[in-house]
């Protein structure tokens, strides 16, 4: 029996891996945010994650898929936290538990949400490989939005008069922006932009006004 086939082996073979991996996103994410785009390399995230230079390369093959690799394990991350916040709430409760999903985010891991908009912003690039992972994820934030929204007109909570899909874009670049500004000047209060982006909330979709 090949050694590869012993279930011991193997299992040992892929807790090894997914500690490699690991420790090599979390030295891509280190490395991002201290040196941007240009300044990360395959061998140095090999070496700063305490493995060879040429590790991340065999693994990821090129900068694009460890790029595209570190992107899907930060929506992943996201989502799990999203997932967690709203659970089985619904309309402005989902809403409003996002929200402050997203605040404790901000606070929390604030190098993972920078690098998220590293390569979000990237991905404008016409050769960005990872482009259509972006929008994708964008499309379902999108839906999420207007699914908690109609739920919130059924239930009465919302205006009816709104349209869900408009609605949703309109809030998903109100978050988007909202942590842009943030990004760019720290300095800027999570506790304040947190509740002004509930109160801008309210007044588009509670008494239908417009943002």
């Amino acid at each position: 029996m090949a050694a590869t086939n012993v279930p011991g082996l193997r299992r040992r073979q892929q807790d090894r891996t997914a500690l490699s991996d690991k420790l090599m996103t979390r030295a891509a994410i280190s490395l991002l945010v201290d040196r941007g785009l240009a300044g990360t390399t395959l061998a140095a995230i090999g070496t700063n994650a305490g493995y060879s230079r040429g590790l991340a390369t065999h693994r990821f093959g090129s900068k694009s898929g460890l790029l595209a690799h570190v992107l899907g394990y930060l929506s992943g991350e996201w989502l799990r936290r999203l997932d967690t916040a709203v659970g089985v709430k619904k309309g402005l409760a989902a809403l409003r538990s996002a929200i402050d999903a997203l605040a404790l985010y901000m606070v929390e891991e604030p190098d993972e949400l920078r690098v998220m908009y590293l390569l979000w912003y990237q991905s404008l690039d016409p050769g960005a490989e990872f482009r259509a992972n972006v929008a994708a994820v964008h499309e379902a934030q999108r839906r999420d939005l207007a699914e908690w929204i109609r739920q919130g007109q059924v239930s009465g909570e919302i205006h009816r008069g709104i349209d869900p899909k408009q609605a949703a874009m309109m809030l998903a670049a109100s978050i988007a922006g909202v942590v842009f500004q943030w990004l760019v000047t720290p300095s800027l209060s999570v506790a304040d932009l947190h509740r002004q982006l509930k109160k801008d909330m309210t007044r588009l979709l509670v008494k239908g006004r417009e943002l």
